[in-house]
């Protein structure tokens, strides 16, 4: 996420059901990631599980930056 939107993430979170759930599993899947690349050895199944949490954390920011741009918009 962008740091100088911290407060707006904070307020999101608060605020938007959809926005705070999408947040939890960005942070999630951050984690799993992080725990995978600690591997010293990534087999063609853990190449294809890190291939696609990128895409789910790809997905999820987008939807979230979706979210803020139409909060931003609305509280112009």
């Amino acid at each position: 996420m962008i740091p100088e939107n911290d407060d707006l993430i904070s307020e999101l979170c608060g605020k938007n059901d959809e926005f705070h759930r999408l947040f939890k599993e960005h942070i999630r899947l951050e984690q799993d990631l992080e725990a995978l690349y600690s591997l010293k050895y990534f087999p063609p199944e853990v190449e294809k599980n890190i291939k696609d949490i990128k895409v789910q954390k790809l997905r999820g920011k987008d939807k979230m930056n979706r979210i803020i741009e139409e909060y931003k918009s609305r509280n112009a």
